[in-house]
């Protein structure tokens, strides 16, 4: 057996499991399609490796063995890319898949005219290179920016695509397409494809364990009713942006937001009615607020709003503005029944006082709001 066809096997060996591991976090991390996309290109790229290995170990006539080494290679890196693009949402496959059926087409007739010299090894170099190119920018475009794996394989990946493109030169300066000799092409080969797919593998095993984490942590700080923030997702962000104000002497205030005679709609509707109003109320919340603003759900009918940049002579002003635009989009088209109005309490909190103490006073202050009619603003003095 050929020292050539053992590295080929070795290569092939190290792609299965990697599809393998693959496979087993599309199990364990959410069940996520770009998971398939890559143990799928892995699995095939063994295929390629394995083939490739045969062609040198069985005599006769390699046209078949070519024909398929070929294609599953061309897929296996076209499905690195639409893992990529799924992981970043990205759904438009068309020009991916028509590129893939040319360059099927063109390589199998390049087989087949010429089956027994590597005529189609810089084809093939060049578009495992475009779809690294393209993944590059998919990732991009994912939530790689907050996360330590996607910019490591981020750089990891330009490093790949930059030794399949060294692989494409010396295709092109190897028999048939120039003088350079072949054993020169196997040993850089050899070399760098091992690593090279191991590393892709392992990073995209990291972003699907990362992916995991984040969407574990989004479960933690995120109300799953309404999408905003929960309590504890409102005093870890609130603190960061007072850190913030603190440092540049912005004021900032907090104000709590109630649902008045909400208890009404659980009582004629139900609770679903009672949801579906919470998550409209929400949304409506989320569309009307500042840029910077941060919003929460705290329990029941009840919301926490941190409005940086406001003091007490102005977060009046800006709590009654926003009153009236989330009555002004009318009634729950879903249910048919008006929005409840809202009150406000607020408060400035200064640079020392702390969170939960400023929301216990904006609470007083929305207590007063109810008491006086409710559908109005009231604020507690410093």
């Amino acid at each position: 057996m050929s020292v050539l066809a053992l590295a080929f096997f070795g290569v092939a060996s190290t792609s299965l499991l990697l599809a393998i591991a693959l496979y087993g976090a599309y199990l364990r991390f959410g069940r996520e399609r770009h998971a398939t996309y890559w143990a799928s290109a892995f699995a095939l790229i063994a295929l390629d490796h394995t083939l490739m290995a045969l062609r040198l170990l069985v005599p006769g006539d390699h046209t078949a063995m070519n024909l398929a080494s070929c294609t599953a290679s061309l897929v296996g890196s076209t499905l690195v890319l639409l893992g990529f693009r799924e992981r970043s949402g990205l759904r438009d496959q068309r020009w991916i898949l028509a590129s893939l059926a040319l360059l099927v087409l063109g390589c199998g007739v390049l087989v087949v005219r010429y089956p027994d010299r590597p005529v189609h090894h810089p084809v093939v170099t060049t578009y495992v290179v475009a779809m690294l190119f393209f993944s590059i920018r998919a990732l991009r475009q994912g939530p790689e920016r907050e996360m330590a794996e996607g910019r490591i394989t981020l750089a990891m990946m330009s490093l790949f695509m930059g030794f399949f493109g060294l692989l494409t030169v010396l295709g092109l300066m190897t028999d048939p397409w120039g003088a350079g000799a072949a054993e020169i092409y196997h040993a850089v080969y050899v070399l760098g494809v091992p690593a090279s797919l191991t590393g892709i593998g392992l990073f995209a095993l990291f972003l699907l364990a990362e992916d995991l984490a984040h969407g574990i942590r989004h479960l933690a700080i995120v109300d799953p009713l309404t999408g905003l923030l929960n309590r504890r997702g409102f005093d870890e962000a609130a603190r960061r942006v007072k850190a913030q104000c603190r440092r540049s002497g912005m004021p900032v205030c907090v104000a709590v937001a109630d649902l008045d005679n909400f208890k009404s709609i659980n009582d004629r509707f139900g609770h679903k009615a009672g949801d579906m109003v919470l998550s409209e109320f929400a949304r409506r919340l989320r569309a009307n607020v500042r840029a910077g603003d941060l919003v929460s759900r705290a329990g029941g009918e009840e919301f926490v709003l941190l409005l940086p940049g406001v003091d007490l002579d102005e977060v009046g002003d800006l709590l009654n503005r926003l009153r009236v635009a989330l009555a002004e989009e009318g009634p729950h088209t879903g249910l048919g029944l008006a929005m409840p109005t809202v009150s406000f309490g607020a408060v400035e909190i200064g640079a020392h006082d702390m969170l939960a103490s400023g929301i216990e006073r904006a609470d007083l202050a929305l207590y007063e709001a109810k008491r006086d009619g409710r559908d109005c603003v009231r604020l507690a003095l410093a």
